[in-house]
């Protein structure tokens, strides 16, 4: 896994060059009242892994959740630490820079969130991964992670979009059951993300040897590439993702 952190240093870089790294938006707002509809109840702490930018993380505070993040790049530690002094907050943000299958964390939370980026990788990650997952968890807690489809990628595989300092192509490998996601720099230098995909019962059998246990499948989005078009909500043959609430058994 060599490619994750320069990966995402890149990526960052990109995309704050084309002013894509901004403030709280809509979206994030949205995505935290999704997750408190699919946890299902009150809860007061929250982990949030691979934060990136802490959008959502700083959301979370401002609405009084006591929320800790865990993300690999120092400069989207910086850019969140310096984004969450411009909000009031009624709950707390602790942001820990490193990675997550290898820092301690030493508290327990009731809701742990990692959104779009799940399947960096082996199975044997993913495993790993998950039972740290499982005993940061309140016994009562859930946790809800995002898990690429195989079919979505493997049908848009050579796609490509323009930016205005970058290209971006998507790929599958249909051996290994990856998306490959390439991001092109004027200089035509190269850098690339490989998630494993997985359909529902691939993950159940990752989780029978984690602690926990598939609650819930929340079908996500599409992009019709052709028009430009996004639809938030599709059903899971046709979604790029599909949410998951994760409990311990």
């Amino acid at each position: 896994m060599n490619w994750v952190k320069e990966f995402y240093e890149k990526q960052y870089q990109l995309l704050k060059r084309d002013g894509e790294t901004s403030t709280i938006t809509d979206y994030h707002k949205n995505l935290m009242l999704e997750i408190e509809e699919l946890a299902g109840k009150p809860f007061q702490s929250m982990l949030e892994l691979g934060a990136g930018g802490g959008e959502v993380a700083i959301v979370a505070a401002q609405k009084g959740y006591d929320v800790t993040t865990i993300e690999l790049v120092p400069a989207l530690v910086e850019h969140m630490e310096k984004q969450a002094q411009k909000y009031e907050s009624a709950g707390s943000l602790h942001a820990i820079c490193g990675d997550f299958l290898q820092v301690d964390v030493s508290a327990a939370f009731d809701v742990i969130c990692y959104i779009d980026g799940f399947g960096v990788g082996e199975d044997q990650d993913q495993i790993q991964l998950l039972k740290r997952i499982a005993n940061w968890l309140h016994p009562d807690g859930c946790a809800l992670v995002d898990i690429y489809t195989p079919w979505y990628w493997a049908k848009h595989a050579g796609q490509m979009m323009r930016f205005e300092s970058f290209q971006r192509k998507y790929d599958y490998d249909f051996e290994q059951a990856r998306m490959l996601d390439t991001w092109f720099t004027e200089s035509n230098t190269r850098y690339t993300q490989s998630l494993r995909c997985y359909a529902p019962a691939d993950l159940k059998r990752l989780l029978a040897r984690s602690g926990l246990r598939l609650a819930e499948i929340v079908p996500g989005g599409a992009m019709n590439y052709e028009t430009g078009q996004y639809t938030e909500n599709v059903s899971l043959g046709e979604a790029m993702s599909y949410r998951v609430k994760l409990v311990k058994n």
